[in-house]
């Protein structure tokens, strides 16, 4: 799944904060950027507790037919 920055966001996430951990887990962020998103896979991969969040609610929105807080 991708997840997104409107995930993140809805995940009580920023761009400040998505940078800060891209760089701690030694993630892409230009990619992240162009591709619109990361895989869920890696995110999970990092056990970062926000980022299994982040990841989380992401698939509750989605099995359940949502849309993040900004509508997208």
């Amino acid at each position: 799944m991708l997840i997104t920055m409107e995930h993140i966001r809805a995940g009580g996430g920023c761009a400040w904060g998505l940078r800060t951990f891209f760089t701690r887990y030694g993630l892409d962020v230009e990619a992240f950027i162009h591709n619109g998103g990361i895989d869920s896979a890696t995110l999970l991969a990092t056990g970062d507790a926000l980022a299994i969040r982040v990841v989380r609610l992401a698939e509750v929105q989605a099995g359940n037919g949502e849309t993040t807080q900004h509508g997208r």
